[in-house]
């Protein structure tokens, strides 16, 4: 039939593509891949041949046909591209649409092959959980960690190697209702990624790199723009909110008091001391204030925290170990330990979140807020009379008024600002205030896990209730657009937040019982990509509120 493809070899990181018009589908040119790689010495044959082409080309490779080309860049799949089957023979790698499958030194059969091309919870390409670990592509292993880069963290006094997030912070083991909104919305950025395939290509190629000294920029991107979700401030609008860009730096403070730095393999113990040894330096050599201070190893597979205490005689430090944070592309839940402590580790005071406000709430480069950050950053207040009031009756105040008018509003004084910073600590997405996870949710969303990327949340806008899903599009009662910070892997996040209307809502909202794993209904490969557009990112979602 009539499906295109590519079919790919990857060799000394140069992509050699070939177009194929039509039978793409894995039984037949998948198929005849696998088949071309299963014949006698063919890796050895293959390299020595490409070897010789690329030797002889100094550069300049010219291919027979118009449609075939050569790039340092990976081809992706798009409207007219269904599959692409690349044969990796830097890495020994049988991939497919960009997803790590087999070792091609141990293929499967042809019958095998075709069993194993499934699809994730998430709607994606990927290789089945059946498919045995002989067949599967191996992850590269560390690259060995010199003594020196463990010399910080072997010099100073640690007090626990094992903490959990309450004994760093120090707060209760059990979540608030206020955090459990922050750690949902963290969830559904993260499966709103794993969604995208661009992304979770991405996602997988971060996992084959082995020291984060060999990321590429953009790795770095999309490692860090999934940590930063949790310390950004949680205000989003296309529009109306403007986050800024990220540049790449071995540290990114994330607040005044808070610093990340992506990593590989922090699951293994070396990885781990090296990457907190550099987190540790980098807040003894950047922070003279006497303190508490936190570090983040990311790996977007894994986080850990780390959190220095400075004062005038003595520095020490303790961390947690590494906890997961990237759920499995197999995933019942879109709960991990490592979504959980950044969202709470995100959560806590910050002095200079109003500032932070003001400063996204106007289009960088236009010169507009200068005044208004001016004046957020000066401790005095202005000439502004204000009646007085009990603090509880401000709070209320505020906790009512819309983003532009909180803004003016903190604008008045200092207590104002401090005021106008407790209620920006809810999450805020299209002018909707989230203010707790929703007890009860749509049917449709207990299906076939659309759970692990959108979130229903009871919220409030202008004084009045609503129901809003975050993450899915109705084009019968889209609220509006929100964009993310995430510029990277060309594949910019904008989400949708959707608002349940009343009489929607009453009949096809069901009691949550916090048990999504025990979800009766089986994954249907077929229908789950009926719901995607062609870029994965969810602009074409329909919803079935009924949940039939």
């Amino acid at each position: 039939m009539g499906t295109r493809g590519y079919y790919v070899y990857r060799y000394r990181k140069i992509y050699i593509v070939h177009y194929n018009h039509c039978d793409s589908y894995p039984d037949a040119l998948g198929v005849e891949m696998l088949q071309c790689m299963q014949s006698y010495n063919a890796i050895t044959k293959k390299k020595q041949e490409l070897g010789k082409i690329l030797d002889k080309s100094k550069g300049r490779y010219y291919l027979n046909s118009d449609n075939d080309y050569v790039s340092n860049e990976r081809p992706q799949n798009d409207l007219f591209i269904e599959w692409i089957y690349e044969i990796d023979l830097d890495r020994n790698i049988f991939h497919v649409n960009g997803i790590p499958f087999f070792d091609l030194e141990c293929l499967p059969d042809t019958n095998a092959f075709l069993e194993y091309i499934s699809k994730d919870h998430y709607g994606l390409v990927a290789c089945s959980p059946v498919c045995p670990p002989k067949n599967r592509y191996k992850r590269p292993a560390p690259q060995v960690v010199d003594n020196s880069d463990l010399a910080t963290y072997h010099s100073l006094v640690c007090t626990s190697t094992q903490a959990t997030l309450s004994d760093l912070l120090p707060i209760s083991d059990v979540l608030s209702p206020d955090e459990h909104v922050r750690v949902s919305l963290l969830e559904t950025l993260v499966g709103q990624c794993m969604f995208r395939p661009r992304i979770a290509s991405a996602i997988y190629e971060l996992g084959l790199v082995s020291s984060h000294d060999q990321l590429t920029d953009n790795l770095w991107l999309v490692a860090c723009a999934m940590a930063n979700f949790a310390f950004v401030p949680q205000i989003f609008d296309a529009g109306v909110i403007s986050h800024p860009t990220m540049k790449r730096k071995e540290f990114t403070w994330v607040r005044d008091d808070t610093v990340v730095c992506i990593s590989t393999h922090l699951d293994d113990e070396q990885c781990l001391q090296a990457c907190l040894s550099r987190l540790i330096n980098a807040i003894l050599e950047q922070k003279d204030n006497p303190g508490d201070y936190f570090g983040v190893a990311f790996s977007v597979f894994h986080c850990a925290i780390v959190k220095v205490v400075k004062d005038a005689h003595l520095k020490t430090f303790s961390h947690t170990a590494a906890l997961e944070f990237l759920p499995s592309f197999f995933a019942d839940s879109p709960s991990t330990p490592g979504i959980t402590a950044l969202a709470r580790l995100g959560y806590r005071i910050d002095p200079a979140l109003f500032v932070r406000f003001v400063e996204i709430s106007r289009q960088p480069g236009t010169g507009e807020g200068e005044d208004e950050k001016s004046q957020a950053t000066d401790d005095t207040p202005p000439n502004t009379s204000c009646a007085v009031l009990p603090l509880e009756l401000w709070c209320e105040v505020a906790l009512n008024l819309q983003l532009p008018d909180l803004l003016t509003f903190g604008l008045a004084s200092k207590s104002c600002r401090e005021i106008a910073s407790m209620v920006l600590r809810y999450p805020h997405v299209c002018g909707y205030r989230l203010v707790s996870v929703a007890k009860e949710k749509p049917k449709g969303l207990l299906r076939q896990y659309v759970f692990l990327r959108i979130a229903c949340f009871s919220a409030v806008r202008a004084r009045v209730p609503a129901t809003v899903l975050v993450g899915l599009q109705s084009n019968k009662w889209l609220a509006g657009s929100m964009s993310v910070p995430f510029y990277c892997a060309k594949s910019p996040l904008s989400m949708h937040v959707t608002e349940i209307q009343p009489e929607v809502a009453k009949e096809n909202l069901v009691e949550d019982e916090g048990d999504e794993e025990g979800d009766e209904d089986e994954y249907n490969e077929e229908d789950e990509g009926d719901d995607d557009d062609d870029d994965g990112d969810g602009d074409g979602d329909e919803w079935n509120f009924s949940g039939s």
